[in-house]
C-alpha cells in the first residue's frame, strides 16, 4: 500500500503536469486554477509562481502577475525567468502566443536536429522572441542563416551550414522552429520535410545512439522559462472572468501566498 507522502507526491505531480498542459493548449484559466492548487499547498513553489504569473497576463491581470514574479524574486533573487517577464511587463512588450503542434519536437533520427545558432542579433531583437515561432531558412553564400517574421536572428554552425547548404541545392526542403531563446542562446529545432531524389541516401543529420527514439517532452522547468510568452491586453482592471475563477480570488487575496 502506498504511503500517505507517496499518495500527496503523486497527486502533486499530475497536478503539475495538468496545469503545464493547460499552458500549452492555451487555456489560462485552467493554468491559473491548477498552479493555484499547487500553491495552496505550497506557497513557496517558485515554478508553480512563474507559471501562474504568465497565466494571469494571458487573461489581462497584469497587477497579479507582477505580485506572482516579485512572490517569486523575494524566495529566489536571481531568478532570471521572474525577471526577464517584469522587464517585459514594465517594457509593455506584446509576444504572440506559440501554438505548440502535437509532436513538434519528437525527434526522428537522421531527420531531425536541434542545435544552437551562431552569429546572433541583438539582445532586444531575441528577447521579443518565443519558444514555438517558426522560423524561415536562408541559404546565403557561406552560410544559412535563420529568420523569424523576416528579420534575421542567427546562422547555422558552419559545418551544419555547410552540409544543409548542399543538401538545399539539391532539392532538400526543411522546417525550423525556435526550440529555447534567452539573450544569450537560441536554440532552433530542424526537421526534413522533403528529401530530394539527388539525396535519397544520404540522412540530413548524423545519427547516433542518444537520438535514437528520443522523444523531447516540455517539463516545468522547460516550460516556466521559455514556452510561456507575455501578451499584455489592454486592460489592468483585476476583474475576475467568470466560472472557473471564482474561488481564485479568494487565494490571491492571501498576502503569505502571493502578495509581494
Amino acid at each position: 500500500m502506498l504511503s500517505l507522502v507517496t499518495l500527496k507526491m503523486n497527486k502533486r505531480n499530475l497536478i503539475q503536469n495538468q496545469a503545464i498542459q493547460a499552458a500549452k493548449n492555451q487555456n489560462w484559466l485552467k493554468a491559473i486554477e491548477l498552479n493555484l492548487q499547487l500553491l495552496e499547498e505550497n506557497p513557496k513553489d517558485i515554478s508553480a509562481l512563474n507559471r501562474l504569473g504568465v497565466a494571469y497576463i494571458q487573461v489581462g491581470k497584469k497587477t497579479k502577475a507582477k505580485q506572482s514574479f516579485q512572490s517569486v524574486l523575494k524566495l529566489e533573487k536571481s531568478n532570471t525567468i521572474a525577471k526577464k517577464h517584469l522587464i517585459r511587463i514594465k517594457n509593455n512588450q506584446t509576444v504572440q502566443a506559440p501554438n505548440f503542434h502535437q509532436n513538434q519536437f519528437i525527434e526522428e533520427p537522421g531527420k531531425t536536429k536541434t542545435t544552437q545558432l551562431r552569429r546572433l542579433a541583438s539582445k532586444d531583437l531575441l528577447s521579443k522572441l518565443t519558444v514555438g515561432q517558426k522560423c524561415t531558412i536562408k541559404l546565403k553564400n557561406r552560410h544559412v542563416s535563420i529568420e523569424v517574421d523576416g528579420k534575421y536572428i542567427g546562422s547555422l554552425p558552419d559545418d551544419l551550414s555547410f552540409r544543409l547548404g548542399k543538401l538545399m541545392k539539391n532539392g532538400n526542403e526543411y522546417s525550423c522552429w525556435l526550440r529555447s531563446i534567452n539573450d544569450q542562446t537560441c536554440h532552433v529545432f530542424l526537421r526534413e520535410i522533403k528529401r530530394s531524389n539527388r539525396n535519397a541516401n544520404t540522412h540530413s543529420f548524423s545519427i547516433n545512439k542518444n537520438n535514437q527514439n528520443a522523444v523531447v517532452n516540455l517539463d516545468t522547468n522547460y516550460v516556466s522559462k521559455e514556452a510561456l510568452p507575455v501578451v499584455l491586453v489592454n486592460t489592468d482592471e483585476d476583474k475576475e472572468p467568470e466560472q472557473s475563477l471564482s474561488k481564485i480570488g479568494e487565494i490571491t487575496r492571501n498576502p503569505n501566498e502571493l502578495s509581494p
